[in-house]
């Protein structure tokens, strides 16, 4: 009949995948899509330096620039880091490079489908494209920081272990943690998007009672519990030592620390990909 009406419905015709089909269907999203995360990455690494006096150079002076506050509250007497076994110079820096990474990890994810809004609702480009286009900037870091650390090192009479050349696997575990929380809160943060400013928050506190900016000595008490069953205290001072002693100062506990960023990582990608199809709907 001329006039009639079609109604159509839409049935969904999969399941909810498990964690290994996830997993394998993240990596390959990622390798269908490793071109548009080159590009993206290129754009977002020109435009965070452009219109700026200093361009490329704060790549390097801003992580200098962090230790500095802590470097004279150090050398006037007034914060006592407690016995580091390398100069205070040297083990700040490495820390708080090494707590950076964990932190700029989430914020480059948790933020990358807010800040690509409009090309997902454009195309039709796997969506962890853009959770995770920040991560190539953030490996072009890693390179610039293990430069950065041994300059400074040289400057100071220091000379970097052998096993300094394992100092970016030793860093893998706490990136994959900074992932996995990301991966979790970009999807979340579409929903309530003053959470990530809370987590990141959270993340800036939790540096004060890792050893980070000190080297952590109590003999007794809750802090010595919470530095002892914290897996950071592990992935910001075993890589650390590593690089300029040579040595895993606590294997153990830095192999539970690494199975907790890799529990931490998959949970990041199932979740994400759990309620990634409402991430559109949100934006």
């Amino acid at each position: 009949m001329s006039g009639q009406k079609t109604l159509r419905t839409y049935e969904p015709l999969g399941h909810a995948l498990g964690l290994l089909a996830t997993l394998g269907l993240a990596w390959d999203e990622i390798v269908f899509s490793r071109h548009v995360i080159w590009h993206l990455f290129k754009r977002d690494f020109v435009a965070q330096f452009r219109q700026k006096i200093m361009g490329y150079c704060w790549i390097v002076i801003a992580p200098l620039m962090g230790i500095v506050p802590f470097v004279f509250l150090h050398r006037a007497g007034i914060f006592n880091p407690g016995q580091t076994e390398m100069p205070y110079p040297v083990f700040i820096v490495m820390g708080m490079g090494i707590w950076g990474f964990l932190t700029s990890a989430f914020s480059v994810v948790s933020g990358g489908l807010q800040n690509n809004q409009d090309l997902i609702m454009r195309t039709n480009i796997p969506k962890i494209t853009f959770a995770i286009t920040g991560m190539a900037n953030l490996l072009y870091n890693l390179v610039v920081h293990c430069v950065v650390v041994a300059v400074f090192l040289l400057v100071m009479g220091k000379v970097p272990s052998a096993w300094a050349i394992l100092y970016p696997l030793a860093l893998l575990p706490i990136i994959c943690v900074g992932v996995g929380l990301g991966l979790m809160f970009s999807v979340i943060g579409t929903l309530a998007r003053d959470l990530n400013s809370i987590m990141a928050t959270f993340l800036n506190l939790l540096m004060f009672v890792s050893p980070v900016v000190y080297q952590p000595d109590f003999e007794h008490g809750f802090l010595k519990a919470v530095t002892i069953w914290s897996p950071f205290t592990y992935l910001v001072d075993c890589p650390r030592t590593l690089f300029v002693a040579g040595y895993f100062p606590h294997v153990q506990g830095f192999i539970w620390a690494t199975l907790f960023a890799v529990v931490v990582l998959f949970f990041g990608i199932h979740s994400f990909y759990l309620v990634k199809d409402k991430v559109a709907e949100r934006l």
